[in-house]
């Protein structure tokens, strides 16, 4: 009996086993695949813009979401005090709903970008409705006044296939970021963490994406006086995303000179 006894635990065990491998390479391959999802540096596409080169103190300034009427002055108005320029990621149909916002923030001098028509995730999307949404905020930011090549975010840093593919045809970058100062290492709600997390994380050629339009965000909105001030005073110039390139640009022209 105890042979038998031996010989039905013994498949018990590995089939417990397998099960345990499989689920463990489950696992594993999900969070691959989240992680290429998530990325702000590889796709299967083209390139991700996530920092540049820079050959001095120098950074941008990435806004998401809206322009909401809540408080896209209140920002604005820490902005023009310090007289820095940010780059605003717009949704497209926040864009159409608030016009006089957008026109405030183009009168300040900062750029206009791209973050969608709809903010919807652009995982599984179909070719078709991930160039309609591309298409329609572009030209909502151009009727807005934006010249010049539109720089694309994607909602929640969301891709797989469709978006890289769609962007690498069309010859543009998928503007990402480097610094992440509200959710990184972990989600922040306290004004003075995200300004510590900024400063420390900031390098020449950084872009810092923030969310302090979004109504919920109240620290972030907090802490952005303190992040432009306490980079300032580390010499940092803050500059649209465009003029980060740019920069990055003349760089690599005297580094090859």
């Amino acid at each position: 009996m105890a042979g038998l006894s031996d010989l039905e635990y013994r498949p018990t065990m590995a089939r417990g086993t397998a099960v345990a491998v499989v689920a463990a390479g489950v696992a594993a391959g999900a969070a691959g695949f989240r992680a290429l999802v998530k990325s702000r540096r590889w796709h299967l596409y083209g390139r991700a813009l996530r920092r540049v080169p820079a050959g001095r103190r120098v950074a941008a300034l990435t806004l998401d979401d809206g322009p909401y009427p809540e408080h896209c002055h209140e920002i604005l108005d820490v902005l023009r005090r310090r007289r820095v320029r940010a780059t605003f990621f717009l949704v497209g149909r926040d864009v159409e709903a608030h016009p006089e916002l957008v026109a405030a923030i183009r009168a300040d001098g900062h750029e206009l970008a791209n973050h969608s028509y709809s903010h919807r995730r652009m995982l599984f999307m179909r070719a078709d409705t991930i160039a309609t949404e591309i298409r329609r905020t572009d030209d909502a930011l151009r009727r807005a006044g934006q010249t010049g090549p539109i720089l694309f975010r994607p909602p929640n840093c969301a891709k797989l296939l469709g978006l890289p593919r769609h962007l690498h045809r069309t010859g543009r970058p998928m503007v990402t970021w480097d610094v992440e100062p509200e959710t990184a290492p972990g989600p922040a709600a306290d004004a003075g963490v995200i300004v510590a997390r900024t400063l420390a994380g900031v390098r020449p050629g950084s872009l810092i994406l923030l969310h302090p339009m979004d109504q919920a965000n109240a620290a972030t909105r907090a802490a952005l006086p303190g992040i432009v001030d306490g980079l300032l005073e580390q010499g940092f110039d803050l500059v649209t995303v465009s003029e980060l390139i740019a920069e990055a640009g003349r760089a690599q022209a005297r580094g090859s000179a």
